[in-house]
């Protein structure tokens, strides 16, 4: 596994994320990227709530994400950063090379939303960017880690027949 994983999941920390990739993969740094989360300080403290010991929180909004990523690039250990949306992600699309594992988790179903797996439904528009990421690195649908993943290989069905 990579050492930095960009992870979507609307829900950002939650059991899943904690037992799941906190605990298996022994990752002591989590970063929050979220413009929502950033400015809302009872959310941040909720997070921070949520994370076992030893464990260390950042929160950001993607522009602070980005303008300090570079340091992140020279970090040893696994680090998990979170963003609750396909957009955010799309954001950050100039940092992300083959170092970085891409995952998608979770992403709720709403209205104009096409099931991509079980967990992750997204928008023509998402989708659009997805693609332009994968045409760059390989992205996966990816809820646990001791469970199989799915690469993103082509939307392009999804893409001709709109939603």
């Amino acid at each position: 596994m990579k050492k930095i994983i960009f992870r979507v999941d609307d829900r950002l920390i939650h059991g899943q994320v904690i037992e799941g990739w906190v605990k298996y993969y022994k990752i002591h740094r989590i970063m929050v990227v979220s413009d929502r989360i950033a400015g809302d300080s009872l959310q941040r403290m909720i997070f921070q709530s949520a994370l076992p010991s030893g464990c260390t929180l950042e929160i950001m909004s993607v522009d602070q994400f980005i303008a300090g990523f570079s340091r992140l690039k020279k970090v040893k250990d696994y680090t998990l950063v979170l963003m609750e949306s396909v957009e955010d992600l799309a954001r950050c699309m100039n940092l992300i090379d083959s170092d970085i594992y891409v995952n998608i988790g979770c992403v709720a179903c709403r209205e104009h939303k096409v099931e991509v797996s079980n967990t992750v439904f997204l928008d023509l528009n998402e989708i659009e960017q997805v693609c332009s990421i994968r045409d760059m690195v390989e992205v996966y649908i990816h809820k646990v880690p001791w469970e199989p993943s799915v690469e993103i290989r082509n939307f392009s069905k999804l893409l001709k027949g709109g939603l």
